[in-house]
């Protein structure tokens, strides 16, 4: 780079000796908010890894919670499940409320068998995580498809 007597002196010599202060906070703030863009890449780089991170944490520990794919749990057993620490903090980090366990073991239950398998609680908790919002929409999906069955039975009922 350039030596900083043969950009100011000349400046504070020839020019005036503020324009040398001027040039030298341009370089400062030019600097720092180029600092401000590293960091603030780096940042979002990190959080993007921790977010993944967090995402691959808790669909292996949705996994460990059934011990094969083929294994279908009922709303006693699930409850039981509960109880256990590894769903306590499943449910907490896909923010979803423990309490909640009965409406959400039958948002869950998409088949409506009044048991589920892995994949159902897979896929049922990846539809549950984030927001309320996320929570909220489960809920009205699964109260639009009980309002289709039951036009589906008096559609039948019609045609009988």
């Amino acid at each position: 780079g350039v030596d900083w007597d043969s950009l100011v002196v000349p400046l504070i010599k020839e020019v005036h000796p503020g324009l040398a202060v001027v040039v030298v906070i341009y370089v400062a703030v030019t600097v720092l908010a180029i600092m401000n863009v590293v960091t603030g890449v780096f940042v979002d780089s990190v959080l993007a890894s921790a977010k993944a991170d967090k995402e691959q944490y808790l669909l292996n520990s949705a996994r460990q919670l059934f011990s094969t794919a083929e294994e279908e749990i009922d709303w006693e057993a699930f409850q039981k499940k509960m109880d256990n620490p590894q769903m306590l903090d499943f449910f907490k980090g896909i923010d979803v409320d423990p309490s909640e366990a009965k409406g959400i073991f039958s948002l869950i239950d998409a088949d409506e068998s009044g048991s589920i398998n892995a994949d159902e609680f897979l896929n049922g908790c990846v539809r549950l995580h984030g927001p309320s919002k996320a929570l909220e929409t489960a809920v009205l999906l699964h109260e639009v498809r009980a309002i289709r069955r039951n036009v589906n039975r008096l559609e039948q009922t019609v045609s009988n």
